[in-house]
């Protein structure tokens, strides 16, 4: 009868605990970025530039990140305030997005949207941190967990195509664009025929007729074979 108490009581103490623990954690409205990751760290979004952007002249796309609501449900609107984070050593990526939103009572998660502003190098991973302004006096919300806290919004310029078989010569950053301008369409589209070889080579001696020499990445001029 004894053991039957004690483990009554034991019982009762560990469910009280536990009640207290989502009490106290459900009693402040929190917030955090949706994290996916079985393994926890910042959660990324990956926005990529590419040769068909070049051509229909994209320089700024637009995505967006979940934000998730945690704790008690709002019962009047609060405010969300966002921060970018410096970083040092870091390609930093140039993105725009609203410094806070306004959060209504019966929404439990809302999307982020922002800009994002192609690179100016190619091949390299361009980057941008954000966070929630809890210093903000303006902010209503406590954090979530610790894994949503931030979140990490990745650019990439990726010019060159994973196709390139030196064709039309070695391959150079400034090749392709001019490549891209003269024939309209990405390399898969351009017909590796000695009849495109002579245009383009032709075309580019035109070019230089009236422009500077366009040069690779060792400060080369380029040539068409």
């Amino acid at each position: 009868m004894r053991n039957v108490i004690v483990l009554s009581c034991g019982l009762f103490l560990l469910l009280a605990c536990r009640q207290n623990e989502i009490e106290e954690y459900a009693e402040i409205p929190r917030i955090g970025f949706e994290n996916t990751s079985n393994v926890g760290g910042c959660p990324e979004r990956y926005v990529l530039f590419t040769d068909e952007d070049y051509l229909k002249r994209i320089t700024v796309k637009t995505d967006s990140v979940k934000v998730e609501l945690m704790g008690h449900a709002l019962e009047t609107p609060g405010t969300c305030c966002f921060e970018r984070i410096d970083e040092e050593e870091k390609a930093v990526l140039q993105v725009e997005l609203p410094s806070q939103l306004t959060v209504v009572p019966g929404v439990y998660s809302f999307y982020l949207k922002f800009e994002v502003y192609r690179p100016e190098q190619t091949g390299t991973g361009y980057s941008a941190l954000l966070g929630f302004d809890t210093a903000h006096p303006e902010h209503g919300f406590a954090p979530g967990k610790a894994e949503g806290k931030q979140m990490r919004i990745v650019g990439e310029y990726r010019l060159k195509p994973s196709v390139w078989n030196n064709y039309f010569g070695l391959y150079s950053d400034g090749k392709y664009r001019f490549m891209l301008d003269f024939f309209g369409g990405v390399y898969t589209s351009v017909g590796q025929t000695s009849e495109n070889r002579r245009i383009v080579r032709e075309a580019y001696a035109e070019y230089r007729l009236t422009h500077p020499a366009i040069v690779d990445e060792n400060g080369n001029e380029i040539v068409f074979p």
